[in-house]
């Protein structure tokens, strides 16, 4: 059912221009000044990222005037597997070069812009994209295919309105992106402070920590285990690189096993560490788990009393990973280290007091980013639910008069 004052047309139908960007290499004419041109990896979805942008000489783009864009043209990835993906061409990028993009050119007095970017990047979008795409490995959208690809379309003030109201959404979204970007560049420089001394906290009695620290070889802290003695009912461990070791129902892990193999895997107790299969880039995990693991990982547990936090940041920090990479210089890159090289590699020891306060801070770090994540996936799951609202005519904006206008 078509909403009220709304009308089922075809791309082709508002449009002045639906035509694909340059379809042959433009390597040899890449210049460092030039005519900016727009390839896939510029298009996100719903905004333009000119972080990574070429030029093309003034020669060979004039060869090809009719592949230039607008500002306010939307352009869409013509092939390869980012097929769809929408956006709007700035202002600051009028007569730029696409390549492998699709051009549409709206009517002014028929389609606005940032309407059709919205609807291009829509649930409903990409069911369109995908059912008008050919082809094998990397997808195609034919350009006359495109030209067919169904609107339903309100007037042109109502599709400004609701544009207007999902670009507040979108900045909403944006500053709390910036701002989870910030957090977590103020904790790595906390870290890079904390966890190397050079930044120290206030003890219980408000004063400076003031004593240096030990630094002792890794196996005077920690020893390793290898118990195999366990029965079914202890979950399956999954060590990543993002949660630590964390039981295989929480994730996405499909990896079946046998109960042969199980047999042989080993036991992981709450507040052990993992030497990771790819401990050389992503440090040493912290299990909050009881379970058990791959008798491939090497289980470390504390010999003396420890703040599990505070090595839980050091082992997975940059500084730890680097240190551990100069002292095992000459291992293939990816290879598990053993206990052997592990024990060897000095690690810090300041009092337990001031351990818990470093982990304090961190944790409490990690929690500011974890609220600013949540509020981050609530924004844009109402965002989504807001698109299938006013991209339908489920739900209509009001239009006054000047607005219209």
């Amino acid at each position: 059912m078509v909403p009220s004052g709304w009308r089922k047309v075809v791309l082709n139908d508002v449009s002045e221009r639906v035509a694909v960007g340059l379809a042959t290499s433009v390597t040899e004419a890449y210049t460092d000044v030039g005519i900016p041109i727009i390839r896939n990896l510029n298009i996100k979805k719903g905004y333009f990222d000119d972080s990574k942008m070429l030029y093309l000489s003034e020669e060979f783009s004039s060869k090809h005037p009719n592949k230039r864009v607008k500002a306010g043209d939307v352009i869409t990835v013509h092939t390869g597997s980012n097929v769809g993906l929408t956006c709007v061409v700035p202002e600051e990028y009028n007569l730029a070069q696409t390549f492998t993009t699709l051009i549409v050119t709206p009517k002014a007095k028929d389609l606005d812009s940032w309407f059709l970017n919205y609807v291009l990047n829509s649930d409903y979008g990409e069911y369109q994209a995908l059912r008008l795409v050919v082809g094998g490995g990397k997808g195609n959208l034919n350009t006359s295919d495109f030209k067919i690809y169904p609107l339903l379309l309100p007037p042109l003030s109502e599709q400004r309105k609701i544009a207007k109201i999902l670009s507040t959404w979108d900045k909403a979204i944006s500053t709390t992106e910036r701002l989870i970007d910030n957090s977590k560049q103020q904790k790595k420089a906390l870290m890079q402070q904390l966890l190397t001394g050079k930044k120290r906290l206030l003890d219980d009695s408000g004063k400076t920590f003031e004593s240096e620290w030990d630094y002792v070889r890794a196996g005077n802290i920690f020893l390793t285990r290898s118990n195999k003695k366990h029965d079914s009912d202890l979950p399956i461990l999954a060590i990543t690189q993002d949660q630590g070791a964390i039981p295989r129902e929480f994730i996405d892990y499909n990896v079946s096993v046998t109960k042969e193999s199980i047999s042989g895997y080993k036991v992981v107790e709450q507040g052990d560490f993992i030497i990771s299969l790819r401990s050389f880039q992503g440090g040493i995990e912290y299990s909050r788990y009881k379970g058990i693991c791959s008798p491939a990982y090497v289980i470390l547990y504390p010999k003396i009393k420890i703040v599990d936090a505070f090595y839980k940041y050091h082992l997975k920090s940059h500084i730890f990973i680097q240190a551990m990479k100069s002292r095992l210089e000459g291992i293939r890159d990816g290879k598990i280290i053993s206990y052997k090289y592990f024990s060897e590699i000095k690690l810090p020891k300041p009092s337990l007091e001031e351990q818990q306060k470093i982990a304090s801070v961190l944790t409490n770090a990690d929690k500011e980013i974890e609220l600013l994540e949540q509020q981050l996936a609530d924004l844009k799951q109402e965002k989504k639910a807001l698109m299938q609202q006013l991209l339908t005519g489920k739900r209509r904006v009001k239009v006054d008069d000047k607005e219209a206008a």
